[in-house]
């Protein structure tokens, strides 16, 4: 009797052993359940993260992928754009080799990839009109909705040749997303460009009503010297009345742009005003007519009058502006203006106090000063001295 309740009792406690056994393998296979299954979650979270990231920083080639022409240097900026945060806005010359109305194009890049493209007018980027030049761009959140925004003015020809024509401006806004995309706003730009008799940033921002929020106004303390230089300048020594306009140009390869004071007729000409050791300088031109080359520290004064006429070319060097080279053509009796067998008046031609032809003299012009690279100030769109400090202001911003 106690040796059949021993084994009795024994085989009670394999049976409890084994009980506990299972119930401790259950607990295992469920947490290992709940691990995995918080994985897989985390897994997707990352894998939801990436692609949205992928979405926005897309990398595609410029050349090739759009074939597009020569990079617009003096409309191409490092900005800081959300949602991509620190990128390169390029402009691109259009490749009008298959076709003479081909659009320029704009592109968001980053190390050296495009991000994403501004749509054009047209789907194949091909305008009814001929490319003529980008004439400004201004990045701003104008519906406030946390993302930038762009607005684009864009000059053309009527038709498809710029002979005997003057270029018009347009307008284009283009309103930013989250996913890092840009929707071109037609109506809005269509009906702006038709309203506005005088284009430039400030009127298109006021056509659709924009103003700046708090946290955009600037702060007078975080100007940098030559802004507070050059405002300074127009508040207290410009001659407002005698000027026709102001204009910001890149002359120079630094940050700092050139003002520049256009007189209200040739004779009071155009004011080149840089900033240089902490102090502005004013060079004073010849009538109103001047190229620059951007970023490279080259500006050409070509002008004249009566048969007379020059092509001075200046630098920065040392921190003034220093006429390098010069030049000068023209008849020696204009009120005896001899021809040539083709209709061209006969003019003599000399280049840094040197007589030469007149294929020498171009020669030795483009051998300073490349004027394929030259563009010019943009005189139909000039800034009020109202205007000119607001760019100034907000340089970092509107270029």
């Amino acid at each position: 009797m106690d040796e059949k309740r021993m084994r009795e009792e024994s085989f009670s406690r394999i049976l409890l052993r084994g009980a506990a056994m299972c119930a401790l393998l259950i607990c295992v296979l469920f947490l290992m359940v709940v691990v995995t299954g918080c994985g897989t979650k985390k897994n997707q979270m990352q894998e939801e993260q990436h692609t949205q990231t992928e979405s926005i920083a897309k990398e595609e080639p410029v050349t090739e992928e759009y074939g597009v022409g020569d990079l617009i240097e003096d409309q191409t900026f490092d900005v800081t754009l959300q949602p991509f945060g620190q990128v390169t806005f390029a402009s691109y010359e259009p490749d009008t080799s298959d076709n003479p109305l081909a659009d320029a194009t704009f592109c968001i890049e980053q190390d050296g990839k495009v991000l994403t493209r501004l749509p054009g007018v047209t789907e194949d980027n091909v305008n009814s009109e001929k490319f003529d030049a980008v004439e400004a761009v201004s990045f701003l959140d104008y519906n406030y909705d946390g993302y930038d925004d762009i607005i684009l003015i864009i000059s053309y020809y009527l038709g498809a040749s710029p002979q005997a024509a003057t270029p018009h401006s347009t307008i284009r806004y283009y309103l930013g997303s989250a996913d890092g995309t840009f929707t071109y706003q037609e109506q809005m730009s269509s009906d702006a460009t038709s309203a506005l008799a005088e284009i430039t940033i400030k009127t298109a921002q006021d056509f659709i009503g924009y103003k700046k929020v708090a946290d955009e106004t600037t702060d007078e303390q975080s100007l940098e010297p030559w802004q507070e230089a050059y405002i300074q300048y127009l508040q207290q020594d410009s001659d407002v009345a005698g000027q026709d306009g102001y204009t910001l140009i890149n002359m120079s390869a630094d940050e700092i742009p050139q003002l520049v004071e256009v007189g209200n007729c040739q004779a009071s000409g155009c004011r080149i005003v840089h900033f240089a050791d902490g102090k502005v300088h004013v060079t004073q031109l010849g009538r109103l007519n001047f190229t620059y080359i951007p970023n490279e520290n080259l500006l050409c004064n070509s002008d004249g009058n009566m048969d007379t006429y020059y092509d001075l070319v200046y630098s920065i060097i040392d921190e003034e502006m220093t006429l390098i080279a010069q030049g000068y053509y023209g008849a020696e009796d204009n009120s005896n203006l001899k021809f040539d067998s083709e209709g061209n008046p006969i003019y003599q031609y000399e280049w840094n106090g040197v007589e030469m032809s007149k294929e020498e003299y171009a020669k030795e012009l483009n051998r300073i000063y490349d004027t394929t690279k030259a563009v010019g100030y943009g005189y139909d769109n000039l800034y009020s001295v109202e205007e000119v400090i607001k760019a100034i202001e907000g340089h970092h911003k509107v270029f």
